[in-house]
């Protein structure tokens, strides 16, 4: 997460934090030992998991993408029509990937050792369509 997306949850009213849900911590310590200690009053708890996004280039020219960052994703994944757009040299693939949740994507092929630069610097990756 980029330390700027965090600075501005910070900032936020009381009330835009109600708004959207966020949880006071020591709020939800302090129902769940009541709730230990007898008195049975059930939390409300939320669960979010934000995602960020940060400025990629792809490929010599440096083609300008908004990357999803996943530190759990076990591959790199872009659109077909981006690869073009970034002119990288692809081969054909012909299978799926069955995600956790059990849905299916195609990837159609495969850009090997493809340059990606991010703010912390430049670095070969393997990407699939």
């Amino acid at each position: 997460m980029s330390p700027k997306f965090f600075n501005q949850l910070k900032n936020l009213s009381e009330e835009e934090k109600k708004s959207i849900n966020l949880i006071d911590t020591k709020e939800i310590q302090t129902k769940l030992i009541n709730h230990h200690l007898g008195n049975y009053e059930q939390p409300k708890l939320h669960y979010a998991c934000p995602l960020g996004f940060m400025q990629v280039y792809l490929g010599e020219e440096g083609h300008e993408i908004m990357a999803l960052v996943d530190t759990g994703s076990e591959l790199n994944r872009i659109p077909e029509d981006s690869a073009i757009k970034a002119r990288l040299t692809t081969r054909c693939l012909n299978m799926n990937i069955r995600g956790i949740g059990g849905h299916c994507t195609s990837i159609v092929g495969l850009a090997e050792f493809t340059p990606i630069t991010l703010v912390t610097g430049k670095k070969e990756i393997y990407i699939f369509l």
